[in-house]
């Protein structure tokens, strides 16, 4: 096996990572945002012992939120106060992207770079190509680098309001 294989699979798997932990940072933040909690709780303290078939209360952790819709919550709380600190509303892409596209090589050989095509919904009218990605070691260091920095602004984020509360 050369090192291509690996290296693919290694930066596949910490793009996804970040992308998991993107999401949930939006969740800690929105949820520490959330009123209702307050009134009675000192900490999610449901996450702690949750175990399989429990019945938990509908919040930021819990609700069917998309990316996209987190990533709206977040920069509305966020852009009036510090703007800088909003996150890239183009991070839901490359994440439907990746788990919506498909993955191929035009060659079994692992030396050559796998390419993501997306297509959009036939329900929404004719079908378009929305991404042709080359997933080179270039494009997958950017996409990590993208995310973490985005992950970073989020955790700025929960330190500034923790402050300030």
């Amino acid at each position: 096996m050369t090192d291509n294989v690996p290296t693919h699979t290694v930066k596949m798997g910490q793009l996804v990572v970040n992308m998991q932990s993107l999401e949930f940072a939006l969740r800690a933040f929105l949820y520490n945002n959330e009123k209702e909690w307050k009134k009675t709780d000192t900490e999610p303290e449901f996450l702690k012992k949750i175990k399989e078939g429990d019945m938990v209360p509908e919040n930021a952790f819990t609700n069917y939120d998309t990316l996209g819709k987190l990533i709206d919550k977040y920069n509305q709380i966020i852009k009036p106060t510090h703007s800088a600190l909003c996150v890239d509303v183009d991070i839901q892409h490359l994440r439907d992207a990746l788990a919506h596209g498909r993955v191929a090589s035009k060659s079994p050989s692992p030396e050559v770079p796998q390419e993501l095509v997306k297509y959009s919904n036939p329900k929404y009218g004719p079908i378009k190509v929305t991404h042709c990605l080359i997933l080179d070691r270039q494009w997958f260091n950017e996409q990590i680098k993208r995310t973490y920095t985005n992950i970073n602004k989020v955790y700025q984020s929960v330190q500034i309001f923790e402050k300030q509360t």
